[in-house]
């Protein structure tokens, strides 16, 4: 059998074979890849959360540029007459009442618009059934901005969170 050599004229059938070194499985605290690929999922995690609030943004945009937005909310103000003429609000009304009652329309009835001043006070207002499409449209939108705003704080609090676990790891390491 020849002997084989390398360029160098060296042989090359009684070195030894090249050993690649290998990471042990039950010392992953000490694998400097299994480290690296932590590191990456958190930097996609970061990015992540940086692309969600672009869009957030985005959103939030959309949602401001399509109407007015209305803290608030409608109630139902439809009433019954009882028998001695009294008002009595639909969904508590417990007691019988005769047919002869009720009027067939009933100039109480309709919505109201609900809603809290800066102060915390209630305040109501008559709401007529034409305002009725564009008031729910107000409302929807913000409450569409009330679950972003709460999503993009959610988010926030996640890369703050992460931050200062890096910040803290650096100080740590740099020791």
């Amino acid at each position: 059998m020849p002997i084989s050599t390398n360029h160098f004229g060296a042989s090359t059938d009684r070195l030894p074979p090249v050993q690649i070194p290998k990471f042990s499985n039950l010392r992953p605290d000490a694998n400097p890849i299994l480290a690296a690929h932590m590191l990456q999922e958190m930097y996609k995690l970061v990015t992540d959360w940086q692309q969600e609030l672009q869009e957030i943004e985005c959103q939030s945009i959309e949602i401001n540029t399509r109407g007015p937005i209305l803290a608030a909310w409608l109630e139902s103000r439809t009433f019954k007459r009882t028998a001695t003429g009294s008002a009595i609000p639909t969904p508590y009304l417990n007691v019988a009442v005769e047919a002869t009652g009720l009027s067939t329309i009933d100039p109480e009835a309709g919505y109201r618009l609900c809603g809290l001043d800066e102060y915390g006070a209630l305040w109501t207002r008559p709401c007529s059934m034409a305002e009725i499409l564009s008031v729910s449209q107000a409302i929807a939108r913000y409450q569409q901005l009330k679950d972003l705003n709460a999503r993009q704080q959610q988010v926030e609090a996640h890369i703050r969170q992460i931050l200062e676990d890096l910040v803290h790891l650096r100080m740590k390491l740099e020791d």
